[in-house]
C-alpha cells in the first residue's frame, strides 16, 4: 500500500490500528463486482489480530463475490471534533475541518469455513459489541452453538497492508493548534475534551512561540 501525501498525518502504529478497530462500530468493505462496478458495504466488524472479521448471510451478492476470494479494501474511522472555520479565519469558510483517526486496509476477502475460526470471529464481535459479557462465550465445541455456526456466514479480510491516519492539525502552526485546544476546552463536550488531548500530544515538542 502506498503512503499518503501528507506524511505528517500518517501512522503505522499498531496501537492506532487496535484503537480504531475497537472504537469504530461500523466499517466499510470495498469490493469490485463481476461487471467492474465498485461496491462499498457498511457493516459491523471486529479485528482478529490485524485481520477484519464480520458475519452475514450465506447467500446474496456479497457472499457470491467473496467466494472468489477477491481483492478487497476495508476502511474504519474514529471521529473526533469538528473545527469551525471562524476559530481561525473570521468570515472565511475554507479552514473548517474535522479531526479523526482512520485505518485503510488492502487485502483479500474470504468466506470462512473452519468452525473454530468462525467461533473465534463471532466471539470477537460479541466482546466488542457487548463488553459486559453476560453470555456463554461462543465455542465451536459447545452443542448450543453448533447449529448457529453451520448456518451463519463468517467472512474475513486478510490484511496484506494498511495505512493509518491521525488528523489533529499537525500541518498547522503550533500557535493555531493551541487556539484549537483552548476553544475545544471552552466548548466542553466530551468529544471536544478528547480531541484537545490528542492535539496536545502533537504540541509536546513545539516551541512556545511557534
Amino acid at each position: 500500500m502506498t503512503g499518503m501525501r501528507r506524511v505528517e498525518l500518517e501512522s503505522r502504529d499498531p496501537d492506532l490500528f487496535a484503537e480504531v478497530a475497537r472504537d469504530c462500530a461500523v466499517g466499510y468493505l470495498t469490493l469490485v463486482t463481476t461487471d467492474g462496478r465498485p461496491r462499498s458495504i457498511a457493516l459491523n466488524f471486529a479485528a482478529l489480530g490485524q485481520d477484519i472479521v464480520f458475519h452475514g448471510a450465506l447467500s446474496g451478492e456479497k457472499f457470491a463475490l467473496m467466494q472468489a476470494a477477491p481483492r478487497a479494501g476495508f476502511t474504519m474511522v474514529k471521529e473526533y471534533s469538528f473545527i469551525p472555520s471562524y476559530w481561525s479565519a473570521p468570515d472565511h469558510a475554507c479552514p473548517a475541518t474535522h479531526f479523526f483517526k482512520s485505518v485503510e486496509i488492502d487485502g483479500h476477502a474470504v468466506v470462512v469455513d473452519d468452525p473454530e475460526y468462525k467461533a473465534r470471529a463471532l466471539q470477537a464481535l460479541m466482546v466488542k459489541m457487548q463488553p459486559e459479557g453476560r453470555h456463554i462465550p461462543i465455542d465451536h465445541t459447545l452443542p448450543m452453538y453448533r447449529g448457529a455456526l453451520q448456518k451463519v456466514g463468517v467472512f474475513r479480510v486478510i490484511n496484506e497492508g494498511w495505512t493509518g491516519k491521525a488528523k489533529f492539525g499537525q500541518n498547522e502552526p503550533a500557535r493555531l493548534r493551541r487556539i484549537f485546544v483552548e476553544k475545544l476546552r471552552e466548548r466542553g463536550a466530551p468529544i471536544d475534551l478528547l480531541t484537545a488531548g490528542e492535539i496536545e500530544k502533537s504540541l509536546v515538542d513545539a516551541a512556545p512561540t511557534d
